[in-house]
């Protein structure tokens, strides 16, 4: 393998340990979520190593260099701020007629990050990429559900993958309301416990009901999300969220989860 394939390597893996899908450019699809394009087309037929997009619309780029290569140097900064202002006009941008904001520069082992807006700052060495939640924060981005990260299938059976994936797709249509259906067996409350810890972490969700028609399942829901561990860190759902299961008719002021 070549260097700078060796690079490539390593710098998709911090995109998906932030929480982006690292794409081919002629794979991408506008619904697709916290996105990395390799390749991407820029004005004057440039290619960015990597074109980022969020919920379809370009939000900045990654130049990539091999490990050998000395990223605090003019010319590799200079390359990455050219691409920010070389998208292309057919590409939808969440800040029109402006740079992207969103620079960076790695050679699989050093990364730094420039925030474009700001006139007088420079390029900074920075310990890894922002999370699709951390842009939206950092850009003040005004979107409920552009700060989920791209779902990994890893961990999931193809129908609870499909059916997160196809409800968060209809809350950023605008849907209010939206229904899974999954065969018996299929692993609902588990499909159900990812959904909503994606929806309290990643979105200004405060609360969710999960609402249950016998007391057994009440207790096999809560149980389940006090072993549920697909989370950033591995931590079980209950110590990251208050989750209660009612047992009068008072509603606890602290829940997150109302089982």
């Amino acid at each position: 393998m070549k260097p700078e394939e060796k690079a490539r390597v390593i710098i998709d893996r911090m995109f998906e340990e932030a929480g982006w899908k690292v794409v081919d450019r002629d794979k991408y699809a506008p619904n697709m979520t916290a996105v990395a394009i390799k390749e991407g087309l820029m004005v004057g037929n440039r290619e960015a190593d990597y074109l980022l997009f969020l919920n379809g619309k370009a939000v900045g780029v990654l130049e990539a260099k091999r490990i050998e290569t000395d990223i605090n140097s003019d010319i590799v900064q200079e390359q990455a701020r050219l691409y920010t202002r070389s998208c292309p006009k057919w590409c939808q941008a969440w800040f029109p007629n402006i740079p992207l904001p969103l620079a960076y520069v790695a050679n699989s082992r050093d990364l730094m990050f420039y925030d474009t807006r700001k006139s007088n700052s420079e390029f900074e060495y920075c310990k890894k990429i922002h999370t699709p939640k951390e842009v939206k924060k950092l850009l003040s981005l005004e979107d409920d559900y552009v700060g989920l990260p791209t779902l990994s299938p890893k961990g999931l059976r193809a129908c609870q993958y499909e059916a997160i994936t196809q409800l968060e797709q209809s809350f950023r249509n605008g849907e209010n309301r939206a229904l899974m259906v999954l065969a018996t067996g299929a692993g609902k409350t588990y499909t159900a416990c990812l959904a909503a810890y994606r929806m309290l972490a990643f979105t200004p969700t405060k609360r969710i009901l999960f609402l249950v028609d016998r007391n057994n399942l009440g207790k096999q829901a809560e149980t389940e999300f006090g072993t549920f561990r697909l989370t950033e860190n591995g931590d079980p759902f209950n110590t990251i969220f208050t989750v209660n299961r009612l047992k009068s008719s008072s509603v606890p002021t602290d829940s997150n989860v109302v089982i």
